[in-house]
């Protein structure tokens, strides 16, 4: 009986999973529509459709909750898992176990948080839909309805029972306690103190293999609990704000999309192809391709993710044909993908500039020549390194081949010059100039390469949806989390510990700090966060805030990839299949180049500044 009401919730469980991707994807094409819409009637007939944002806020919040609640049953929210990974099976298991039972009660909290948030916004109305904005914090209520399911279920299907029956008691206690002790307002600690207790819970969350987005989450409740700086309700009021008050992160579902529709529309093969004409003939040919081709692609995903998965995949046969160790190739590819966080589009500049008043197109031109500085020293490294081992130089392409190449690789080309000059030429806004580029990257995939079906194109969009759904849940938490810490005036804390530092010192400090804290908060968090902190600490010493704002993102790119920490590192090794010890050790000369390239971009301003400067 009991194994019975067991598979008849994993069915349930599975088919609300299916149902939620479905509409998960369905609102990633409406807001892609709608935009393209707004777009098309305001070139061709002269006038804006009004509603238009409203409806793509709304289908943004779907994408957030319901899409980032489908991420984590699929798994794709990332965690640090090195402390747990060493613990006897035994230990580990009710380590992960505690964590479950964990994220369960925060899904069960912010549904309540979210659920007076509701009934407040149900007494207000959108200017132009004339409909509550409640609407806009339902999805938030769903989401978390159904991430409670996901964790019962989980639960069930991945624990020993006797070890549930352990955790589930002890963690129910420990929850009706801290309940009654905030609703008596017996907890009340200093903002000094709460911060304190908000930073020590995140990091052992985080180095306890808790979820980013939880472990955010978790510290920005408990800081709520502890401080009495403001009800609970202002964790979901947060958490949708950061998700849905920025027009810009609109366009960050269509970056993903784009991202997945070139990976499995095999448009990198193109590149690849045209980087193999251009400098296979080099030492390390192999290697040398795949720093170009990184370069190339991320140019057209903004998703650093696709961009491992988009060139990895393509280059694991070829390194393996010509004898190079894939552990060497996880390296390279890491320290590439890395470097490409300047690269136009990025989501990295995106969320930058939905959080300082940077503009988005200043910060696409500003990225390409840092990236350019660092994809050289990456690939001087490279030839450096193989010509002491011996490797001898490939035949060189001809000029037909080479023109070949060039030309079946000019469609993809084209989607980075849309974004540029239509957000340089003012033509429309990063939002707009994205859903164009997205809408012609289906084209690309769909009609002029014929890679891609329309069955196949369905799983593409309700994929997209869930890892978009995924980074903007991060997002959420992190601007939850942000409020927290200025609640706790860490901003006024960093701005006295930096009163008197010199300009050199802050630099180099600050590129360290975020590459640690990048490698930890899977980078985007770490630029919500940091990024408004730092800006002004670094305008005020008289650094450049676009020169400052690409030294930020070129960090938070190592961080991620950076061992033994950063998730990036993870995919790259899983995706070339290789040893994940020895790709660490592979991965330390090639740290050192990123770190001397980084540090040469940030003590040469030119390099940032040059090509805005010209396209002013």
């Amino acid at each position: 009986m009991t194994m019975n009401l067991a598979r008849r919730f994993g069915a349930m469980v599975e088919a609300l999973d299916m149902a939620a991707r479905g509409l998960a994807g369905v609102a990633l094409i409406v807001e892609l529509l709608v935009v393209l819409a707004d777009v098309s009637a305001r070139s061709f007939f002269g006038f804006s459709l009004l509603w238009s944002h409203e409806v793509s806020e709304i289908a943004l919040s779907v994408i957030t909750f319901v899409g980032g609640c489908v991420a984590y049953r699929a798994g794709h929210h990332s965690a640090v898992r090195i402390i747990t990974d060493k613990m006897p099976a035994a230990s580990a298991e009710y380590v992960l176990l505690v964590i479950e039972h964990l994220i369960l009660v925060l899904a069960a909290t912010v549904f309540y948080s979210a659920q007076q948030l509701l009934e407040i916004n149900m007494l207000s109305t959108m200017p132009v839909l004339g409909i509550e904005v409640a609407w806009l914090d339902l999805p938030a209520l769903v989401g978390m309805a159904m991430l409670v399911l996901f964790c019962i279920e989980s639960i069930l299907r991945r624990y020993d029972r006797r070890k549930v029956l352990r955790v589930a008691p002890a963690m129910l206690v420990v929850t009706v306690v801290a309940m009654f002790l905030y609703l008596g307002g017996s907890i009340a600690v200093q903002p000094n103190d709460a911060l304190l207790i908000m930073l020590a819970a995140f990091f052992i969350g985080v180095l306890l293999g808790l979820p980013v987005a939880f472990s955010m989450t978790f510290a920005s409740l408990l800081f709520l609990l502890v401080s009495g700086e403001a009800p609970v309700i202002a964790l979901a009021q947060n958490m949708v704000d950061g998700s849905t008050s920025s027009f810009i992160l609109l366009a960050l579902p269509f970056f993903i999309f784009v991202g997945l529709v070139m990976e499995r529309g095999g448009i990198s093969t193109k590149l690849v192809a045209w980087a193999m004409a251009m400098v296979g003939h080099l030492r390390g040919g192999i290697l040398q391709v795949m720093v170009v081709t990184t370069y190339l692609v991320a140019g057209i995903s903004g998703s650093k993710t696709a961009d491992v998965a988009a060139v990895g995949s393509v280059m694991r046969a070829e390194l393996i044909k010509r004898g190079y160790k894939q552990e060497e190739g996880a390296a390279v590819l890491s320290a590439a993908t890395a470097m490409s966080e300047t690269i136009p589009p990025s989501i990295g500049m995106l969320v930058l500039g939905s959080v300082t008043p940077i503009s988005i197109g200043t910060l696409f031109l500003a990225g390409i020549i840092p990236a350019a500085v660092v994809a050289l020293c990456i690939m001087l490294a490279i030839y450096l390194i193989t010509r002491l081992r011996g490797e001898q130089p490939g035949k060189r392409a001809s000029g037909s081949v080479m023109l070949a190449a060039a030309i079946r690789a000019i469609p993809a080309m084209i989607m980075p010059a849309i974004m540029i000059i239509g957000i340089r030429a003012g033509i429309a806004t990063p939002t707009e100039v994205s859903a164009v580029a997205a809408f012609y990257g289906v084209l690309l995939a769909v009609v002029i390469y014929r890679a891609i079906g329309w069955r196949d194109f369905c799983r593409i969009t309700a994929e997209s949806a869930v890892v978009s759904g995924m980074v903007l849940f991060i997002i959420a938490a992190a601007f939850a989390f942000s409020w927290a810490l200025s609640a706790a005036y860490l901003p006024q804390q960093l701005v006295s510990f930096v009163h008197g530092t010199s300009k050199a010192v802050f630099l180099i400090e600050s590129i360290f700090f975020l590459i640690i804290i990048g490698s930890l908060l899977e980078g985007l968090p770490a630029l919500i966060i940091l990024g408004p902190m730092l800006l002004p600490l670094a305008t005020e010493l008289g650094v450049g805030s676009v020169h400052y704002a690409i030294l930020l993102l070129l960090a938070m790119g190592v961080g991620i990839f950076m061992p033994p920490l950063g998730v990036g590192f993870y995919v790259a090794t899983a995706v070339l299949e290789s040893k994940l010890e020895s790709a660490a050790k592979a991965m330390l000369p090639f740290l050192g180049v990123l770190l001397i390239g980084i540090l040469l971009v940030a003590f040469v301003p030119w390099f940032t500044d040059v090509l805005p400067a010209l396209f002013e």
